[in-house]
């Protein structure tokens, strides 16, 4: 028994005489057509046997795009959903995603959203429009005869005019069967063959960059056409990229920006404008990639001469040095000009050189920078000069600190370089032309007895998933001290952005403490230790060691435990906690609720449950509960993650027994969280949709897997699972195939009642299909 060539179907509406191939209703090809007279609306024959030969539409409906009218429409698993007249919207695959398997469920969701006011269909009888039917293969095949069709050889081939043409043929680009552009200008049709569309398009994956002539040249058609070839393999398969300002060449984005890359690493700096010439894309274009690049930190540049020029960070640097060698003493504002950038980056670069070291000098009071150099040749010439010198008469000559001339002042004296001593009270240099004589260094046991009367504390505790430790001075002497620096010895394994503290003066009978805030990089036991270096009333220098004190931090390795929301709140009533808020002004909240998300799935953690809701301009928060099991020595881990729009802020807070565990486990999700925020960033705006519909996808899916290994109430799964859905169709096409098994579970799930667990048959089943979701999905992102 024959059946239908482009599907299993047996029962056969036409056959050609000619090819002898047979289709079904849905497949065969006519220009036959049915009309309500009260709409104004034509049906195919396959669509007006669908509905019995009566029309569908609902007579008081409204489309949320366009205002007209519905018509009530039905999947191939027998789903009822709502589809407009006019436009391509319909409630299967848009907002909001209704389809049920009744038609009361369907009007009743359909009313409370506003998309009909009553559920009336029309229900007249279609008028039969004749026509002729055609066979689809042979209509295939003389299209994919030639590259190049002219219309009159169709038309003449099947006795069918322009317009009925065009309709069969846009009809079955639709559906994929042939691919190929109608030009309706000059009456031709030309075929892309399968095998030069994959040629062109890996041509785009693997060079970054295709001109329009080549693509004409693979084709023999204008460039025209090879231009609407191209318009359509960006819209089928979401190429990222731009024309130039001619149209003559497309780029894809990742070769654009690895060229600006390469081109301003290599420079240095660089025009904007020759960067637009030399690639022909617009300034503006070229601006903003380099915003992007600079937003995401993949380059340390900044715009210079008015952002007319893009300079990185290290040649700024290089400019700097070049710069304080050849004048020592420089106004700001003449480094600004000289290296066309901002005033205050001049500043902040300057002040980055000189904590790294690759700058000796510092500021002065008349907003001029000042090398060490140049200090000391000018204080040398000035000892060659006077006798002694008021160090007042320096600052004011060069307009820096009385503390700064002394430090220097002592700096040179020591090393050598000048000869001579300070008179504190005076504050007054005595040059000498010659070196003093050596002193004799105090009694030690002198200097013992005061270190003895000071005395150093420490202690650490966790917070906020870093370790505070704690350094106490207590001066038991019964005069002050001063010149206090407390130097931490912090180990590799923790991340410190201060390590040294300055405390002018601690007076007699007095305690003064410091405190460091230390990142955990890496887990196990250190030993955290330091220095107190002090100056007693004499002016004798002393130190004392900090005694070591032990840190354990332990691995945050943890298993998956499978817990109920109710376990969780009850167990976090009598474990410690400890969090971590962050401010998102900057992130689209939904973005940063999924790489919290993602951060948490770095770990073998279950989902307890979550929720999402509000607007995302105004209201939206959300919310996640994760459970784990540390693997070494045991004890529960509950993390719950909360995102608030209105408050634009994101926080993390983990419950745990042990102290340690819980900054070291703390400790990673907020570094892996930054990492997870650092690629949001990255993330264009046109992009960001798609992004959150694949992260949705992929929380969705991991989240069905744990509700099915918990055996979970059914709806609360369908949920989900109508979220996954929706979502995964956007991106892949009404026609996968994995959307017919979604709907299958669907449906299925709409069989159990509203607080009824998913049975361990179904949830097994269900277990398996979610991988093979993930599998498609993973395929869909590697393309």
């Amino acid at each position: 028994m024959s059946q239908c060539l482009f599907c299993d179907n047996k029962k056969i509406e036409f056959t050609c005489e000619r090819c002898k191939s047979s289709f079904c209703l849905d497949h065969m090809t006519t220009t036959e057509e049915w009309q309500c007279k009260k709409h104004e609306i034509n049906y195919s024959k396959a669509k007006a046997d669908e509905h019995g030969y009566r029309c569908s539409v609902i007579d008081k409906s409204e489309c949320p795009e366009c205002g007209k009218l519905l018509s009530l429409e039905r999947l191939s698993s027998g789903q009822y959903y709502l589809e407009c007249t006019n436009c391509d919207w319909n409630s299967y695959e848009k907002t909001p995603g209704l389809f049920f398997p009744s038609k009361e469920s369907l009007a009743r969701e359909a009313q409370r959203y506003g998309l009909v006011k009553s559920f009336k269909i029309c229900n007249k009888k279609l008028k039969h429009i004749e026509g002729k039917e055609i066979c689809p293969k042979c209509f295939l095949d003389l299209l994919k005869r030639d590259t190049i069709t002219n219309f009159d050889t169709i038309m003449n081939s099947f006795n069918i005019n322009a317009v009925q043409m065009i309709k069969i043929i846009q009809k079955y680009i639709d559906e994929e069967r042939i691919d190929g552009i109608i030009d309706q200008s000059q009456r031709m049709f030309y075929y892309v063959s399968p095998e030069v569309r994959e040629k062109i398009l890996e041509k785009i994956q693997q060079e970054g960059v295709i001109t329009l002539e080549k693509i004409g040249t693979m084709l023999d058609v204008s460039t025209e056409i090879a231009k609407l070839l191209l318009f359509r393999l960006i819209n089928k398969y979401n190429l990222r990229g731009r024309f130039t300002v001619e149209q003559k060449k497309y780029y894809t984005q990742k070769y654009i920006m690895d060229a600006i890359i390469k081109r301003i690493q290599s420079k240095g700096r660089n025009k904007i404008s020759e960067m637009a010439n030399h690639f022909d894309l617009p300034i503006d274009l070229i601006k903003k990639f380099c915003v992007d690049l600079m937003r995401s930190k993949t380059i340390s540049a900044y715009f210079a001469d008015r952002a007319k020029e893009i300079v990185t960070t290290e040649r700024i640097f290089n400019e700097i040095k070049d710069y304080a060698k050849k004048y020592g003493l420089f106004k700001l504002n003449n480094l600004a000009d000289s290296l066309k950038i901002a005033l205050e980056l001049a500043r902040k670069m300057i002040f980055k050189m000189v904590n790294k070291g690759e700058l000796d000098g510092f500021f002065t009071q008349k907003r001029e920078f000042m090398t060490v150099r140049y200090f000391e040749d000018k204080l040398k010439g000035y000892a060659r000069a006077y006798n002694s010198l008021p160090l007042k008469t320096v600052t004011e000559k060069l307009g820096i600190t009385m503390g700064t001339v002394e430090e220097k002042l002592a700096h040179m004296i020591q090393k050598g370089e000048l000869y001579g001593k300070i008179d504190p009270q005076k504050k007054i240099l005595l040059i000498e032309d010659h070196p003093p004589p050596i002193s004799h260094v105090r009694d030690s046991s002198a200097l013992a007895e005061t270190s003895k009367q000071v005395e150093v504390l420490r202690e650490y505790d966790f917070v906020g998933g870093q370790l505070h430790f704690k350094v106490a001075v207590r001066n038991h002497s019964n005069m002050a001290i001063n010149n206090v620096k407390v130097l931490l010895d912090a180990p590799g394994s923790f991340k410190s952005k201060d390590q040294l503290v300055n405390v002018p003066v601690i007076e007699s009978k007095n305690t003064r403490g410091v405190d460091f805030y230390l990142e955990p990089r890496e887990c196990g036991i250190s030993n955290l230790g330091g220095t107190v270096i002090f100056k007693d009333a004499s002016g004798a220098q002393h130190t004392i060691p900090i005694q070591k004190k032990e840190v354990q931090i332990k691995c945050p390795l943890v298993c998956t435990d499978m817990s109920t929301i109710e376990d969780c709140q009850l167990a976090i009533q009598s474990l410690p906690n400890d969090a971590r808020a962050f401010l998102i002004a900057d992130l689209d909240p939904r973005l940063a609720y999924r790489a919290a998300i993602r951060t948490l799935k770095h770990f073998e953690t279950s989902v307890v449950t979550s929720y999402e809701e509000g607007d995302v301009d105004k209201d939206y928060q959300a919310e996640a509960w994760f459970c784990a099991e540390a693997k070494v020595g045991g004890g529960r881990i509950i993390t719950r993650i909360y995102v608030s729009a209105k408050n634009q802020s994101l926080e993390v807070r983990v419950w745990c027994d042990n102290p340690g565990q819980l900054t070291g486990f703390l400790a990673k999700v907020i570094e892996l969280l930054f990492e997870e925020i650092n690629i949001i960033r990255k993330i264009k705006s046109e992009e960001r949709e798609k992004t959150i519909d694949v992260m949705s996808i992929t929380q969705n899916l991991a989240e069905i897997a744990d509700y099915c290994s918990l055996k979970w109430k059914a709806q609360n799964i369908r949920i989900k699972l109508q979220d996954t859905f929706v979502r995964l169709r956007k991106l892949l096409g009404d026609h996968n195939p994995i959307l017919d098994r979604i709907e299958f579970w669907l449906t299925r799930l709409n069989t159990y009642e509203k607080d009824e667990s998913i049975k361990e048959e179904d949830a097994n089943r269900l277990g398996d299909d979610v991988e093979n979701f993930k599998n498609v999905l993973k395929r869909y992102l590697t393309l």
